[in-house]
């Protein structure tokens, strides 16, 4: 079960990553988890025999740096929100990625700077 929920959880980090035009760099610079750790999670691996499994404290934090809810990261949530009859605008989380709107580069910038303790 488990292996559907990875890999849809590594589709939707990837999609929301590209739709804000973020490299994974970027993502790990603005959000404080590795590259390496973005790239696992993106590929659902984590080493050689296991599928990623993110602590919920990465997800937010992925979640924060491209300022998305946290759920727009969990596959399945708009139909857990639907069952349990929570407000929410309808729509699937795909689309809600394909609507975002991509970072300015200077933002972006701003982002990095901020988060090392620059700006």
């Amino acid at each position: 079960m488990w292996s559907s929920y990875g890999h849809g959880f590594s589709q939707l980090l990837r999609s929301a990553r590209h739709a804000r035009r973020l490299s994974q760099q970027a993502l790990a610079e603005i959000s404080g988890v590795s590259r390496s750790q973005i790239c696992n999670l993106e590929r659902n691996e984590n080493g050689p025999h296991s599928m990623a499994d993110p602590q919920l404290s990465t997800i937010y934090k992925l979640a924060l740096a491209l300022e998305v809810p946290p759920g727009l990261l969990l596959p399945g949530a708009d139909a857990l929100v639907e069952r349990h009859h929570c407000s929410r605008s309808s729509g699937q989380l795909e689309d809600k990625i394909a609507d975002l709107a991509p970072f300015p580069r200077d933002y972006i910038e701003r982002r990095r700077l901020a988060r090392l303790g620059i700006a």
